[in-house]
């Protein structure tokens, strides 16, 4: 997670400028990550990989350029492997709790998505 900034957005972004863009790479590479920030001031993400015997652990961001990774053994444990993405939502951004809202976003803006959702 740390790293996905560094993933290609700045290079795709210039090239949708241009009109070069491949739309279909659109959230492949962090920018569907980074749009939790217009709802939540902070992210948590607390994942445990499949290779046996590894940690669980939490990353976490307040939207700035800084992040921290943590031993996260006192969270809900998985039982094999697994992420959770935990959004701390701003406060004019409560609507987001009642699945309707979200229900119609989902229905609005996933029109370019090829899988269902």
């Amino acid at each position: 997670l740390g790293r996905i900034a560094q993933s290609g957005t700045k290079a795709f972004v210039e090239a949708l400028g241009e009109g070069t863009a491949d739309v279909n790479l659109i959230g492949q590479f962090g920018v569907g990550f980074y749009s939790a920030y217009l709802v939540a001031d902070k992210v948590e993400v607390v994942t445990k990989s499949m290779q046996p015997g590894s940690p669980q652990l939490k990353w976490t961001s307040n939207a700035g350029s800084s992040f921290s990774i943590s031993d996260a053994s006192d969270e809900e444990p998985f039982e094999t492997s697994g992420t959770r993405l935990i959004l701390h939502l701003k406060e004019d951004a409560a609507d987001y709790l009642e699945s309707s809202k979200v229900e119609e976003l989902l229905e609005r803006y996933s029109e370019f998505i090829e899988f269902p959702m």
